[in-house]
């Protein structure tokens, strides 16, 4: 990745946008799987 040393470090807005969409999707995800988890447990 030597071509992009001289680039801010700075993300673009749509890469940033959905990085969180991304991380809110995981944390609902795993949420999902824990409240399953719970449910089946009983």
């Amino acid at each position: 990745m030597k071509f992009a040393t001289n680039l801010p470090e700075q993300p673009t807005l749509s890469e940033s946008k959905f990085k969180e969409t991304l991380k809110s999707n995981l944390r609902f995800l795993k949420s999902l799987l824990y409240l399953t988890k719970k449910v089946f447990m009983l």
